[in-house]
């Protein structure tokens, strides 16, 4: 297993939390693992740190009960 510093990452990258990190690098390999050229031996989980750590992937927060003023405006 290689060793990656999470604690470095997230916070170079402007991410508020290891969690949050957690979910960033999950919802990538999940993407990886679901292309229909995966090949089976490829570390999912490995390759989607990377891409995060690199700066590829970008994420959002998005507020499931936004602000009563800003669902109106929409």
């Amino acid at each position: 297993m290689i060793y990656m510093d999470l604690e470095k990452i997230y916070r170079e990258r402007g991410i508020p939390n290891k969690y949050i990190l957690t979910l960033v690098i999950s919802a990538r390999a999940r993407q990886l693992s679901e292309r229909k050229d995966a090949k089976s031996d490829e570390k999912y989980i490995s390759k989607a740190v990377e891409d995060v750590q690199k700066g590829r992937i970008s994420y959002r927060i998005v507020d499931p009960n936004p602000p009563e003023n800003e669902a109106a405006a929409q």
